[in-house]
């Protein structure tokens, strides 16, 4: 578990329940964050294809989940996300690998542009944790890098996990900014975890 820089300031917590309060129509909010640059000094050669990434139950909605730490997990019906967490983290990474010219080229799902590598993702946590004082916004998932030619091939599998700083507040702008925050990072992680296997392959040990 890593500790992230602080994405929202510590003050009193305004209470978990804002995040289930009654409304008349649901409220709908997005992973969205500014592009921090990160990328390889040589990219891939080839294009890489991103998979909408898996997710897990009960996380694998377009609601709000909230964890305590008994493990009770409550759903809002007032405030979803624009898509499924797997669906909005697979967009952020496909703009980030994009702009930070990881590979050569990135290819949805459904381009019928080949592709050399693949990337798909397993999501196993998306929530917001009322754990103690003060909630968390916390990410957990895993992610893979392979290739299907000549023969498959996993080049990278890795667990990511992620705890934001305590939240101002339980509500649901707090909870999206604390989110937008870890899959910022998680993006910044990855993409210097991919540069790391290309710059091994280009100086491999004793080479």
């Amino acid at each position: 578990m890593r500790l992230l820089l602080p994405i929202l300031g510590t003050i009193l917590l305004a209470g978990c329940s804002a995040l289930l309060p009654n409304s008349v129509a649901p409220d709908y909010y997005q992973v969205d964050y500014v592009f921090q640059p990160s990328g390889c000094a040589e990219p891939f050669q080839g294009a890489v294809r991103i998979w909408p990434f898996n997710t897990a139950a009960p996380f694998d909605g377009e609601q709000m989940i909230a964890v305590s730490p008994s493990r009770r997990i409550r759903s809002s019906s007032n405030y979803k996300w624009v898509s499924t967490a797997g669906n909005m983290i697979a967009d952020n990474l496909m703009r980030d690998l994009s702009l930070g010219k990881v590979f050569e080229d990135v290819v949805p799902v459904g381009n019928p542009m080949p592709a050399a590598y693949e990337i798909s993702g397993q999501v196993y946590r998306f929530a917001l944790e009322e754990n103690g004082s003060a909630p968390h916004a916390l990410l957990d998932l895993e992610i893979s890098l392979w290739q299907e030619k000549p023969t498959r091939t996993v080049l990278f599998r890795k667990h990511f996990h992620y705890r934001s700083p305590p939240l101002s507040a339980a509500g649901p702008e707090e909870f999206a900014a604390a989110m937008a925050g870890l899959v910022s990072q998680l993006s910044t992680d990855l993409r210097q975890d991919l540069c790391a296997i290309k710059k091994d392959s280009l100086h491999p040990a004793g080479g």
